[in-house]
């Protein structure tokens, strides 16, 4: 890199800049808007004279240039491509960040600020969501989920409100499924003292204060927001490090766990103080399966190029109608992550998605088992239970891909992938090599 051309190594150093000045434009796309997209070829170009490569070598590669090909494809199968155009031009962002960041964090000191970055993006998600949260948008189930919460929730002001895709507020399961991804992470910085090795003596106190706070203000809008699969998510991933440290403990902590659901659900007044009476778990059960039902249907018409991104919601109450559906109203999506992913891009993009999962997980594990450094380990191990909760909740919902608040989804890939190169990088082992080498 050293010996090309001056203009091109200010093309790579300028890329994370330029993917951050153009998100706006592909977060809030219109036709004219999508004029900034050429900024992407003009910096992989860049990057291609300066480094070799016109993108970093992740090891996530070949599944997302599959999805790519698969978005494509997509805008021949849409019926209404200026329907499609949000996701697809929020999966091309999701791919653009990627990209940018995994170029960028080489060092240790890098690494340190994008986590330290990614932990405040979440706390500012966080208060975001508790401002422009719309509390009555309850996912399928028009009964308040937890009447106590739901008494607070009523109370926050509906500061924002009118952004483009959610005009009456942000969706609260949406918003939890998001804010998953960080509450591990934060928890597991705090627990190990971070902050003692990241900063300077002088600056530790207040370093510990905003890590609490952080972890306060993500964890407390993730309660309000009431979401029984976000919840889910975190039992799931807590279960899930503590039986890679002591299984017994983990299999102690869920019996305990099942068993206050149970004795809940048998004491009248806890059972009402918890969930509103006329709330039904057999009627949820129900609405998700029948909208399963709906979204297999459509995938067995569309196998290959899936309906277009965003189309289902259309077409659906139409052609693959619900009985979720029989009250009118918006079903946005077919409430299971890997369903609504066929759906988009067939199953060929399904098999780019799961094949995401597999190598982040593989990455996650190798740190996890091998790396030296404690805060590396724990790292991964925040990173791997905030995805994991992340991919429970999406069994039972779903943040398609291209949605605006999905792009966390992609910074947290990139973490893995440059927390995966740093951690290895200082042993000289193969894992360590520089993501930008040929």
């Amino acid at each position: 890199m050293l010996g090309s051309p001056r203009w091109a190594r200010v093309i790579v150093a300028a890329e994370p800049a330029v993917v951050l000045a153009i998100s706006p434009a592909l977060l809030f796309p219109t036709p004219s808007r999508l004029l900034v997209l050429i900024a992407l070829p003009i910096l992989w170009m860049g990057a291609r004279v300066a480094t070799g490569r016109a993108v970093p070598a992740t090891p996530l590669n070949a599944a997302i240039v599959l999805m790519l090909i698969m978005v494509a494809v997509s805008l021949y199968a849409t019926i209404d491509l200026q329907f499609s155009l949000g996701k697809v031009a929020g999966a091309i962002l999701g791919v653009a960040v990627y990209w940018a960041a995994t170029r960028w964090l080489t060092t240790p000191a890098r690494l340190r600020v994008a986590v330290g970055c990614f932990v405040l993006a979440g706390a500012a998600l966080a208060v975001i969501g508790l401002l422009g949260t719309n509390f009555e948008l309850l996912d399928l189930d028009a009964p308040a989920k937890l009447s106590i919460i739901a008494r607070l929730a009523k109370h926050l002001p509906a500061v924002i409100r009118g952004v483009p895709g959610a005009a009456d507020g942000f969706n609260p399961n949406a918003v939890a499924g998001v804010l998953v991804l960080f509450v591990p992470l934060q928890v597991g910085l705090l627990a190990v003292r971070a902050h003692e090795q990241w900063v300077g003596p002088a600056r530790r106190p207040a370093a510990h204060v905003i890590e609490i706070v952080l972890l306060t203000i993500t964890s407390a809008t993730l309660l309000l927001m009431q979401s029984r699969g976000a919840w889910l998510g975190l039992l799931i991933a807590a279960l899930a490090i503590l039986s890679a440290l002591n299984w017994r403990r983990a299999a102690a902590i869920g019996s305990i766990a099942a068993a206050i659901v149970l004795v809940s659900g048998r004491i009248p007044a806890l059972q009402s103080m918890v969930n509103p009476p006329e709330f039904d778990w057999t009627n949820t059960v129900d609405q998700r399966l029948d909208l399963w039902s709906s979204g297999l249907r459509a995938i067995r018409d569309f196998p290959f190029t899936g309906m277009g991104m965003n189309v289902f919601r259309r077409v659906m109450p139409v052609q693959y109608r619900a009985a979720v559906n029989d009250g009118g109203g918006d079903i946005s999506h077919a409430h299971n992550q890997l369903i609504q992913v066929a759906l988009d891009l067939g199953i060929p993009g399904l098999v780019a998605y799961v094949a995401l999962w597999l190598l982040t997980a593989a990455l996650i594990v190798k740190v996890y088992r091998q790396s030296p450094d404690r805060i590396y380990r724990v790292t991964a191990a925040g990173l791997g239970c905030g995805l994991i909760a992340h991919f429970v909740f999406g069994i039972t919902d779903a943040i398609p891909i291209g949605a605006k608040v999905g792009i966390f989804f992609w910074i947290a890939l990139a973490l893995v992938v440059g927390l995966q190169h740093v951690a290895f990088a200082a042993s000289g082992r193969p894992e360590g090599r520089p993501l930008h080498s040929s």
